[in-house]
């Protein structure tokens, strides 16, 4: 793409200029973190539910950090709408998810 002034710029929808100058590996880094963490958790929910949704919350409460933590720049694919929303959003359904693991009957694998 390039834009009016003659200047080419990276393969980016034209409505996400914040991100333009931001390599790929500090776009997709955080999200993929997160995508990992909360995909082993979900994988641990058939071995052990209780671990698995540990696992799967302590990806919420990692998302949660790095947004608040991060420029938005910097937040890549976090960034959902404004951060007051998303850390809004992330901090209910953390504590939703810590709820649904205190309150699951057993106990972890020791």
């Amino acid at each position: 793409m390039s834009d009016p002034h003659g200047e080419a710029h990276e393969d980016l929808p034209s409505n996400v200029i914040a991100l333009r100058g931001v390599g790929p590996k500090a776009r997709y880094g955080p999200p993929l973190t997160v995508l990992g963490i909360g995909a082993l958790g979900l994988g641990l929910i058939f071995v052990n539910f209780r671990l698995g949704i540990f696992v799967f919350t302590g990806a919420v409460v990692l998302a949660l950090i790095l947004r608040a933590v991060l420029p938005t720049r910097r937040a890549g694919l976090l960034v959902v709408r404004t951060r007051t929303i998303d850390l809004t959003v992330l901090s209910i359904l953390a504590g939703g998810l810590l709820l649904l693991t205190v309150l699951v009957p057993g106990s972890f694998p020791t």
